[in-house]
């Protein structure tokens, strides 16, 4: 379901970003030069927070990186070899 609220909420800062560069294209009066440049700094100025709130609502994750149990280690040098 994360998954989901992410990819629809980065959808919408890239319609967004969208707006707000054609609208910064008007207050130039002509084409931005390095448009790709400013479409991706504005971009990342509103992906920033706007994941970084989503994530503080959301809480923790279900997911392996929350998993508290102890990893076993599979490397087994201090046992003798096993004969085949």
């Amino acid at each position: 379901m994360e998954v989901v609220l992410f990819t629809l909420v980065g959808i919408a800062l890239y319609v967004i970003s969208s707006q707000v560069l054609v609208f910064l294209e008007k207050l130039y009066g002509n084409t931005l030069p390095q448009r790709n440049i400013v479409f991706f700094v504005v971009i990342l100025a509103l992906s920033l927070p706007s994941f970084s709130l989503l994530r503080s609502l959301l809480g923790e994750g279900e997911g392996p990186q929350y998993d508290n149990q102890e990893q076993q280690a599979t490397d087994r040098r201090d046992e003798p070899a096993q004969p085949h």
